[in-house]
């Protein structure tokens, strides 16, 4: 069973700042709870991410998993590159929008779990991602 959210934040840093943050991937253990490890694989010639190796911490497993970048003018996009211990599959963005000195974040996910777990835990652990990512990103700047 997949489940899908979106949360959106006004983060008080200028737009460039903000999407140089979601762009470096290995800083996430910084701000992403639960975030273990992370590791640019594959970089652009304009040292953006294209793959990654990720770690993280679940609550009910850690998880081990590579996922594929797309980055755009006004954000990231990424896609789990094959399965997972936890996840059959799994996709996200972050879409920023500069609001003159301050930032707008949207944080979409989707995943698709291979833990049986009940559909109402499920969406529990994807709001409880959604709200500690974009509370988190919002922090790196005090807000």
């Amino acid at each position: 069973m997949s489940v899908s959210g979106s949360r959106t934040v006004t983060v008080p840093a200028e737009f460039t700042e903000v999407l140089a943050t979601v762009r470096d991937i290995a800083g996430q253990t910084q701000w992403w709870p639960g975030t273990l490890a992370a590791d640019v694989l594959e970089s652009d010639d304009q040292g953006r991410p294209l793959r990654a190796h990720l770690v993280n911490d679940v609550k009910v497993v850690k998880d081990d998993y590579e996922v594929t970048y797309a980055n755009s003018d006004d954000g990231l996009s990424w896609q789990l590159d094959g399965r997972s211990k936890a996840q059959r599959d799994m996709a996200g963005s972050w879409r920023l929008v500069d609001r003159g000195g301050q930032t707008e974040a949207t944080l979409e996910l989707m995943i698709d779990t291979t833990l049986p777990l009940p559909g109402f835990i499920q969406r529990r652990v994807l709001a409880d991602t959604l709200k500690g990512a974009t509370e988190g990103l919002k922090n790196r700047w005090g807000g």
